[in-house]
């Protein structure tokens, strides 16, 4: 059996699962795959949710296998016939995490990723395909620290945190190299995905880290952040909640609306617009970190007052 950490949890499973950290902890989660593919049965689209309940969720991936993901205490996978185990390995690490995490009572999971600026956390947020890990990789090829990468998991306690994943982040290998890493140092995902992970567990803090705020990606011809409106930010939450639209079913809907609307009053939400641009790639993650740097208790206490109009920061 062999035993993780991620997402503030122990992780017991028969399989390796590389992505997560290894520590000799309490089992919070079991995962079991099935020795056989009795009981798979092939989906017709690449997945397929076969059942989505707030305890219960079956998800079938084509190619890989069945995934049962109980109470947020167990998954259980029946493999497909010569099942392609890496990428099992890439969904019990990722989907099958976050379908456990709304199953343990967490009511905002981000789909984003988050890094640490300063023992502080940002989180990038966007459409799939908006450079969310783009704009981390530039981050931590400026010095910044993995937090996680896709489901970001936040709770409100005194100061709103959020609970680190795993510490890998992946690239696709342009921007890898765009950025400066040397890509024979990173991990090769998978053909079908074409993408690499950096790795760093030296430094990988797993306490809930206070978050700092939020940036929105949107194109555009010009660098600049801009304050997004009290009821914009909470549309811009809920659409970039993970698994918003496949797991409904799954999600405490007035608990995640509440919960957005009381992460907003004490975390303010921008839009970082900029150029779609690899070679511009640094330059942003620069202006981000100014950005964060030139945040200070007024402007915290202006947003909090309710500050409605969107404004243009030079830094």
């Amino acid at each position: 059996m062999y035993k993780y950490w991620a997402y503030g949890l122990g992780i017991h499973s028969n399989l390796v699962l590389p992505e997560l950290l290894e520590a000799d902890t309490d089992c919070d989660i079991a995962v079991t795959v099935k020795n056989s593919s009795l009981g798979y049965v092939e989906p017709s689209q690449p997945r397929e949710y076969l059942q989505v309940s707030p305890q219960e969720t079956i998800v079938a991936m084509k190619g890989v296998g069945i995934f049962h993901i109980i109470n947020g205490q167990e998954v259980i996978v029946t493999p497909a016939p010569n099942a392609d185990q890496r990428l099992m390995q890439l969904c019990l690490s990722g989907s099958a995490m976050g379908i456990s995490l709304y199953q343990r009572g967490f009511s905002l999971l981000l789909h984003a990723s988050a890094v640490a600026v300063d023992d502080q956390v940002i989180c990038f947020l966007g459409h799939s395909g908006a450079g969310k890990s783009s704009a981390a990789a530039a981050m931590l090829a400026r010095g910044h620290k993995i937090v996680s990468d896709d489901i970001v998991p936040v709770i409100l306690d005194t100061t709103v945190k959020v609970v680190p994943g795993y510490p890998q982040m992946k690239m696709s290998p342009e921007v890898a190299t765009t950025c400066g890493y040397d890509l024979a140092s990173l991990i090769y995902l998978h053909p079908l995905l074409g993408e690499y992970a950096y790795r760093r567990e030296q430094d990988f803090n797993c306490k809930p880290q206070r978050l700092h705020s939020l940036y929105v990606l949107v194109d555009s011809d010009e660098l600049v952040i801009e304050q997004v409106q009290r009821q914009a930010a909470i549309l811009e939450l809920i659409t970039n909640s993970y698994g918003i639209r496949s797991l409904q079913q799954a999600i405490n809907r007035q608990q995640h609306l509440t919960q957005c609307v009381e992460l907003l009053k004490s975390v303010p939400i921008y839009q970082l617009k900029r150029p779609r641009s690899l070679p511009l790639l640094s330059e942003v993650a620069s202006y981000v970190e100014d950005h964060v740097h030139a945040l200070t208790p007024s402007n915290t206490e202006r947003f909090q007052k309710g500050n409605k109009s969107a404004e243009k920061v030079t830094v």
